[in-house]
């Protein structure tokens, strides 16, 4: 079976990874097409488009918002994006702002709380690339401050814990409407990982399709094999995208592996044509 990922990460984001070094495992892995959907930022689709055509690989410019859902977060793909549009690049430039305030703030409290960690400690990056929580979890580890990323998660950086910042994120709707803008396609990532969905997502389906949504990423390594059933039958039922993911990061996320996540992950080709037709 030809398989593709349409949720990638890089180190442009909060992946390990180079763009670069993102194809070439891809391709390695047998896929045949990849989305990148770094969070807030295109800074490394380009890269990985070259390295793909190199090995015959089709990489789909993408990106994953965080976009407001009544006071709740929640992640939402754009595929295939014109890289080109104005307002994209306007508009992430702002994201990239609003992040780098959030950032300020959290590196003040881990200081606060007796921590040196440095912004050079989070890592190099480019103008155009992002800092986000997972670049303090690997601080505070090679610093020795803890064991584990997800021990700085547990104790410091999640809602309510001492050193979190809430992240200011524009609306669902606002989301949806600027992937439209820029010629892609709006789907919501993971659906059954938001704790306030209490196992239901499709309400909040409801309403975003009925705000433009395009799509819902159905295969996805934390869904149970009835939840994929379930969104299968209400993409079917809306005529909605259908689309998955292994939502790789490099070790950021150990053990998930590109194209397959822990091991039972496959997304097939035919998804993808599909998702052209649509």
């Amino acid at each position: 079976m030809k398989r593709i990922d349409l949720h990638v990460h890089s180190n442009k984001s909060d992946g390990t990874l180079s763009p670069s070094e993102v194809a070439k495992l891809a391709h390695a892995q047998g896929l045949c097409a990849i989305a990148l959907t770094d969070h807030d930022t295109i800074a490394g689709i380009k890269e990985c488009q070259e390295t793909g055509e190199k090995f015959g690989l089709e990489v789909i410019p993408g990106i994953e918002l965080s976009a407001d859902y009544h006071g709740k977060e929640i992640h939402i793909l754009g595929l295939y994006l014109d890289l080109s549009n104005p307002i994209l690049h306007k508009t992430l430039k702002a994201f990239v702002e609003a992040r780098e305030k959030r950032n300020q703030e959290m590196l003040a409290k881990f200081q606060a709380l007796g921590f040196d960690i440095t912004e050079e400690d989070l890592g190099p990056r480019d103008q155009l690339s992002i800092i986000a929580r997972p670049h303090f979890a690997r601080a505070m580890m090679n610093k020795g401050y803890a064991n584990s990323m997800d021990e700085v998660f547990e104790k410091y950086i999640t809602p309510g814990k001492p050193a979190y910042v809430q992240k200011a994120a524009p609306t669902f709707k606002t989301c949806i409407d600027l992937i439209h803008q820029v010629g892609g396609k709006a789907i919501l990532a993971h659906p059954y990982i938001y704790k306030f969905v209490n196992q239901n997502p499709l309400p909040m389906l409801d309403e975003l399709r009925y705000n433009g949504l395009d799509g819902v990423e159905v295969i996805y390594p934390k869904h149970y094999e009835p939840e994929t059933h379930r969104l299968t039958q209400y993409c079917k039922s809306h005529n909605l995208i259908i689309t998955g993911g292994s939502d790789f990061h490099g070790d950021n996320k150990p053990n998930l592996q590109i194209g397959c996540g822990y091991g039972k992950t496959e997304v097939p080709y035919e998804l993808l044509e599909q998702f052209v037709k649509a």
